[in-house]
């Protein structure tokens, strides 16, 4: 008989995935109005003391010049590459055949600015591990701009060394190539390289910053550079139909998040690893990569998807403990996995409860 794990949540007390408790929509604002002063003013169409003041924060803990709140990093990426490129006049774009342009956006790029994306080699040999400066010397031509994931959210949070990073850096310099960064999720980056988030920045010649994903904002992205980059932007921004009359909620969620959140997120890295560590004590399990990079990473369990989410969810239901929402099947034939984060939830999961769990998962 199938499991709704939905259901089965309900009347479960131990979850490693997730944000919290679910609250409602009227509960979220409660907090959300709660965290506010009572003296911020909305902003009109990206213009108010309150959104500046923000974007001016932002801009400063990543050492950059300028910076634009956007509804979506869909959005914001789009609009740095058509700028950089623009301004070659070569409209390529270096990028990892994995990123979030590529397989998330129906490749907006393309069909919305007509931008190519380079080939790293055919077919793609580098589907499944990061890019390295060998990568673009390799490209057989110089793209109009270059892009790079900080982590890599499909290689399961993974983060190229220090020095890797300074090579492909040089080598954008020397040849004159606009150098991005897809900061989704540069908020986990500071323990694995034990820099600042302006350290990490300076590699970089713009910077995408999501505001939900782990800041747990209601949506909302940034998009920091130079002055005259982002005063581009800002038109382009409103070419999109980005420019909102306002954009209040999303802003002040974005705020609440940075204060709140940035703080924890170090210690998030350090629970991810200590959680890979008690699966990797399982033969039939495996972590990528390992240990952790971020606070994220995938988990490969040997046997059939199915049958092992089935089980799971039995034991949800039995013992009030969720390890995961579900697993799928992975590229080598009978294992499943998933996507791992570590939150809130994780820091307050009893780990002792982890391996007996598995252990029965895996009878």
């Amino acid at each position: 008989m199938a499991h709704d794990i939905q259901d089965i949540a309900k009347n479960c007390k131990h979850f490693l995935p997730g944000r919290g408790s679910i609250k409602t929509m009227a509960e979220t604002f409660q907090e959300l109005a709660d965290s506010l002063n009572g003296d911020e003013l909305a902003d009109r169409y990206g213009y108010g003391e309150y959104l500046q003041a923000f974007e001016a924060e932002i801009a400063a803990m990543f050492g950059k010049e300028a910076a634009v709140f956007m509804p979506s990093g869909t959005m914001a990426q789009q609009i740095a590459m058509r700028i950089w490129c623009e301004r070659r006049s070569n409209f390529t774009v270096a990028m990892h055949p994995k990123s979030h342009l590529e397989s998330a956006e129906h490749a907006g790029y393309l069909f919305l600015h007509n931008i190519h994306r380079l080939q790293f080699g055919g077919p793609e040999f580098v589907q499944n591990r990061m890019l390295t400066v060998e990568d673009f010397k390799n490209l057989g031509q110089q793209p109009g701009s270059a892009l790079i994931e900080l982590p890599y959210r499909e290689l399961g949070g993974s983060l190229p060394t220090w020095n890797e990073l300074q090579a492909i850096r040089a080598w954008c310099s020397e040849k004159g190539i606009p150098l991005h960064v897809d900061g989704a999720r540069i908020w986990q980056c500071r323990p694995f390289y034990q820099k600042s988030y302006q350290e990490i920045a300076s590699l970089f010649d713009s910077v995408y910053v999501s505001f939900y994903k782990d800041i747990g904002g209601l949506s909302g992205s940034m998009l920091l550079g130079p002055a005259d980059f982002i005063a581009e932007a800002k038109v382009w921004q409103r070419r999109y139909g980005g420019n909102l009359f306002t954009l209040a909620p999303f802003v002040a969620a974005a705020k609440r998040g940075i204060d709140q959140v940035v703080p924890k997120i170090d210690s998030w890295v350090g629970r991810a690893q200590k959680v890979a560590e008690i699966f990797n004590q399982f033969d039939e399990i495996s972590t990528y990569p390992n240990p952790p990079h971020a606070n994220f990473f995938r988990l490969y369990i040997r046997g059939d998807h199915k049958t092992l989410t089935e089980k799971h969810h039995q034991l949800a239901e039995e013992t009030g403990i969720i390890i995961f929402w579900g697993l799928h099947p992975a590229a080598v034939p009978n294992t499943a996995t998933t996507e791992m984060h570590c939150w809130e939830n994780a820091m307050n999961f009893d780990l002792d409860l982890l391996a007996p769990f598995l252990k029965r998962l895996l009878e």
